[in-house]
């Protein structure tokens, strides 16, 4: 799942608009995950649950409504969850990972400034929890507060340098900004430090394509499709760094899979009728820009399919 889409970026030789990034373990206001007490193993960008404090009944109840409120929130029973997490942190003021699930809830709500108040009440009492950091992090980026985001990322990378979530989370934001060649350096240590995390090479992928690092590009989707095959954005993004390397029969062959799995997406048919076009299949290109006017909801898109199908003598 690519967690949130942050700003338009042009590509190919024609100006197709797309979603350029997507942070790892970052999601959009609607699907923050839940977070861990502790540093978390760079095996693990998501927090998982947290560990059982005690074996006693009486100290594990709130434990108990803490999973349970969880379990809501995951469910989308964003009011009960919340129900929840005031009731622990009635009886538990100082519960740090309450005050950060009810932060998330809030933002499933709309709740900016709550949600924020929360975040920065778990920091206050745990600052040196990597894995909050680097949640509130994530909140900051899915708002569009980067350089909030760019602090908390290296706050969490400072306390645990082996945090890959983290480094990658990190790159996203700075690719985000347009400084490429930091975002490399982050997402290069954060394969590094694990390499079972797919988004991790479609975002490098990503920017070595805005790099014009062709290959190494072909080589990052290649592996993110590998490993995440039923994902045609994979296929979507290697068409179009084969139609910037002017490798068309490659382009086609990649482009027809993303369609295939995803046949109502405007941009796919776009990027195939530039593919069409550049071999001079101009029956097929003009069947397919007339397909994005049908399909698309972006002005910007089918205005740039309309001027395409002007340039090839049809009509829209």
């Amino acid at each position: 799942m690519k967690p949130i889409s942050l700003h338009p970026l042009k590509i190919c030789r024609l100006t197709l608009l797309l979603a350029a990034f997507a942070l790892i373990s970052c999601t959009s206001p609607a699907t923050l995950p839940a977070a861990e007490p502790s540093t978390p193993s760079p095996q693990s960008p998501f927090p998982s649950l947290p560990p059982t404090l005690s074996s006693s009944p009486t100290a594990n109840l709130p434990e108990q409504q803490y999973e349970e409120g969880k379990a809501l929130l995951q469910k989308g029973e964003v009011d009960k969850a919340i129900e929840i997490f005031d009731r622990i942190l009635s009886e538990q003021p100082d519960y740090a990972l309450a005050y950060l699930q009810r932060a998330i809830a809030k933002d499933l709500k709309g709740d900016y400034e709550s949600a924020l108040a929360d975040f920065n009440k778990a920091v206050e009492l745990k600052p040196q929890d990597a894995t909050i950091l680097n949640t509130r992090g994530m909140f900051f980026a899915g708002h569009q507060k980067l350089e909030e985001a760019l602090t908390d990322f290296s706050l969490a990378i400072e306390i645990n340098q082996q945090y890959a979530s983290a480094y990658s989370n990190r790159a996203s934001v700075y690719a985000m900004q347009g400084n490429f060649e930091k975002a490399l350096v982050d997402f290069n240590k954060a394969i590094e430090l694990d390499s079972s995390k797919a988004d991790i090479y479609f975002n490098r992928g990503t920017v070595y394509w805005q790099l014009m690092q062709l290959e190494q590009a072909v080589q990052d989707f290649r592996k993110y499709i590998e490993m995440s095959p039923e994902d045609p954005s994979g296929y979507f993004r290697l068409a179009g760094v084969y139609l910037d390397l002017e490798d068309y029969d490659s382009a086609l062959h990649n482009i027809n899979k993303a369609i295939e799995l995803a046949p109502q997406m405007a941009e796919f048919y776009f990027i195939r009728g530039q593919i069409y076009a550049s071999k001079r299949l101009t029956d097929n290109a003009i069947a397919d820009f007339r397909k994005v006017i049908e399909l698309s909801t972006d002005e910007d898109l089918t205005s740039q399919a309309e001027e395409l199908l002007k340039e090839l003598g049809a009509t829209p």
